[in-house]
C-alpha cells in the first residue's frame, strides 16, 4: 500500500498554521489578508468627500466636527489570499523519490490554505486546466489528487506559464515546486512575475542527482529525453557538476530577487515537519 502524503499527526499540526503573503492581495472576497481594493476593516487608509449613496456609517463625525467638512472613511478590505501551487511532475523527479518530497511540501502549504479557507489553485506540469479547492472539507480530496501524480514526460515550464497566464490573471501567492533542472526555469519565472504574483520556489535536490556512487565511463541517460552520453565519471567531474548546479541556483536565487520573491532549497532527506516546514516560516510564507 502507497503511503499517504500527509500522515493525520501532520495534517493536525499543519491545520495550525497559516499563510502569511509579504504583500497585498487582490479582493475576491471576505478572509484575513489586506488588498489592494478599498473596502471595509479596521484600518481607515484615507478620507474623501462623502457622496450621495455613501454608507452613512462610514461618516467621519470628528472630522465633520472639526473640519466642517463631510467626509467618509475608506478602509482597507480584508480578502482572501489566492494560493497557486505548481509543481514538477517530469520524469526527472522519479529520482531520488524527488516528486514524492515535493507533493508533500505542496500538501503541507495546501492544508494550511485550506484550513484557513483560502482559495487553492493546484496544477502539475501535465495537466492542462488547474483545479480548484476551498475549505477544511476538500482537505482530503485535494490530498488524493497529489496522490495520484507520477514522475513522467518532460518540463514544459514556459507552455504551462502561458496556459496560466491565459486563465487567471489576479495575482496572488504562487508556489513552484520543481528540482529547476529545466533550461527553461528562469523564463518560467519571468513569465509567472508578470503577473504581478508573490513568487515562492522550493528547489526539490536530490544527493542522487549530484552525489552518483559510481566512479569510471559510465552512460548517462536524460530520463526525460532518453539522451545518452558517455561520460567518464572522475571526482574531479562530479564537483565540476555540483559547482555548476550551485551556480545555477545562484542565478534562479537571482532572478527570483529581482522579483521581490524568494527560493528556498529542500533535500529529499528532510523532514517535512522538523526541518521543510520551518523552512517555510522563516520565509515568511507560514506562521
Amino acid at each position: 500500500m502507497t503511503a499517504p502524503i500527509l500522515e493525520p499527526g501532520e495534517i493536525a499540526r499543519l491545520e495550525r498554521l497559516a499563510l502569511t503573503p509579504d504583500r497585498r492581495v487582490a479582493a475576491s472576497g471576505s478572509g484575513p489578508h489586506r488588498s489592494l481594493l478599498r473596502g471595509r476593516s479596521l484600518d481607515v487608509v484615507d478620507w474623501r468627500d462623502y457622496q450621495p449613496g455613501d454608507d452613512p456609517r462610514t461618516i467621519d463625525v470628528q472630522a465633520w466636527a472639526r473640519l466642517d467638512q463631510v467626509l467618509v472613511r475608506l478602509y482597507e478590505a480584508d480578502v482572501d489570499l489566492r494560493v497557486q501551487l505548481i509543481v514538477d511532475t517530469s520524469a526527472s523527479m522519479e529520482v531520488g523519490d524527488k516528486l514524492r518530497h515535493a507533493v508533500r511540501i505542496a500538501g503541507a502549504i495546501g492544508v494550511a490554505a485550506l484550513t484557513r479557507n483560502e482559495s487553492l489553485s493546484v496544477t502539475s506540469l501535465s495537466e492542462p486546466v488547474p483545479r480548484r479547492y476551498r475549505g477544511r472539507s476538500s482537505v482530503g480530496v485535494f490530498l488524493n489528487h497529489l496522490a495520484a501524480w507520477v514522475a513522467e514526460g518532460p518540463t514544459p515550464f514556459v507552455d504551462t506559464a502561458k496556459r496560466l497566464t491565459a486563465t487567471t490573471s489576479r495575482p496572488g501567492l504562487v508556489v513552484v515546486v520543481s528540482d529547476f533542472l529545466s533550461a527553461e526555469s528562469t523564463a518560467f519565472i519571468d513569465r509567472l512575475a508578470a503577473r504581478r504574483a508573490q513568487i515562492l520556489a522550493v528547489l526539490v535536490a536530490s544527493s542522487e542527482d549530484e552525489d552518483p556512487d559510481v566512479l569510471g565511463e559510465v552512460q548517462l541517460v536524460d530520463a526525460e529525453t532518453q539522451h545518452r552520453v558517455d561520460v567518464d565519471l572522475s571526482p574531479m567531474v562530479i564537483e565540476k557538476f555540483r559547482e555548476r548546479r550551485a551556480r545555477d541556483r545562484a542565478v534562479l536565487a537571482q532572478r527570483l530577487a529581482r522579483h521581490g520573491s524568494r527560493l528556498i532549497v529542500s533535500w529529499t532527506g528532510e523532514d517535512l515537519m522538523t526541518q521543510v516546514v520551518p523552512d517555510l516560516s522563516n520565509a515568511g510564507v507560514l506562521r
